[in-house]
């Protein structure tokens, strides 16, 4: 990756305003990154924007304490003039602009040369002036530790440290998923040296729920039901659901790793109802490859953590599809074994 660094630095300097963004319903990773970025790019004595088309996660809301984050839909034509006049413009924890959602258009027609950082599979280049992309690193966030060291190591003070070191703890569950190395525990280890508090981040982060969310979680495993002798979950959010409980999509991260925090369960679907769509969010455990079940919806993702979009579907008839195309999937899977 030494070459697309020193490329990439090399468009840094070139340019004076940059624009940054990432995916729909952003997560820690995506989250850590964009600030990180932000930060390394002020110290470079860039003009640097975050625009992204969610709001943040209630959670999260403290990594953005100066309130950086503009909301796409908020001012669109203002967002627009902004993209449109960047020299450069960072896609993060995502490679592809289907999941930057309303702002596709817009980031896809800007002049500004677009670069991507992630961690990904099913990169395309040709969509990219340039990008840096590593699948086995288990998140974005540690990927632009080595970017910004790099670079240099003295640009991690404590506001990239508890950036970085958020995306890192989130995007590997804590430090449980797979591709979690010694380099992440070394990387976490120098970001506690330079300020980060991992007790602090992860009560922040993890210790902040509100009701509305736990009563949302209550209804969302009510329910849940099982399938293929119990190897499966299956749970669904409404529409309703959000109403009755005051919430937004938003306040469904974590649910698919509640999923599969239960015994004997080898795979999970969420299925999220939204105004002209439902959002699925498929996780497992092995090698179960979710990423390539999720294809058939049209999405992507990691092996073991994938995600797609459906639009103008009904959940219950979606649900109904999903365990017919998970029959077929897991017949085709347990012949290859």
């Amino acid at each position: 990756m030494d070459k697309s660094f020193k490329r990439i630095r090399s468009e840094i300097e070139k340019a004076n305003t940059i624009v940054l963004t990432t995916h729909l319903l952003p997560d820690g990773d995506a989250i850590g990154s964009e600030f990180a970025l932000y930060y390394y790019l002020l110290k470079k004595g860039k003009r640097v924007y975050i625009i992204n088309h969610n709001e943040s996660p209630d959670h999260l809301l403290f990594l953005d304490e100066d309130k950086v984050i503009k909301r796409f839909r908020d001012d669109v034509d203002g967002n627009t003039k902004l993209i449109n006049e960047a020299d450069l413009l960072f896609v993060v924890d995502t490679n592809e602009y289907s999941r930057i959602k309303s702002m596709s258009e817009a980031v896809k027609n800007s002049p500004a040369k677009k670069i991507c950082v992630d961690h990904h599979q099913g990169l395309d280049p040709n969509g990219y002036f340039d990008f840096i992309s590593d699948t086995e690193s288990p998140a974005t966030s540690q990927i632009l530790y080595d970017f910004i060291c790099d670079d240099n190591p003295d640009f991690i003070d404590k506001k990239i440290a508890d950036n970085l070191y958020a995306g890192i703890m989130t995007d590997t569950g804590s430090f449980k998923y797979p591709r979690t190395t010694e380099k992440t525990f070394l990387i976490c280890a120098e970001l506690i040296r330079c300020g980060t508090d991992p007790v602090y981040m992860y009560d922040k982060i993890y210790n902040n729920v509100p009701t509305d969310k736990v009563k949302l979680l209550s209804r969302f495993i009510e329910s849940l039901s099982f399938h293929f002798n119990e190897t499966l979950a299956v749970g669904t959010i409404t529409h309703q659901d959000f109403l009755d409980f005051h919430s937004d999509v938003k306040d469904v991260e974590g649910f698919s790793a509640f999923l599969m925090s239960m015994k004997n369960i080898k795979a999970g679907f969420l299925i999220v109802e939204l105004p002209d769509s439902c959002k699925i969010s498929f996780r497992s455990k092995g090698n179960i490859k979710m990423n390539e079940f999720a294809r058939i919806f049209k999405g992507g993702g990691h092996m073991n953590a994938a995600g797609a979009t459906v639009e103008n579907s009904d959940p219950r008839e979606l649900k109904e599809r999903l365990l017919s195309e998970y029959k077929t999937f897991l017949s085709k899977h347990e012949s290859k074994r």
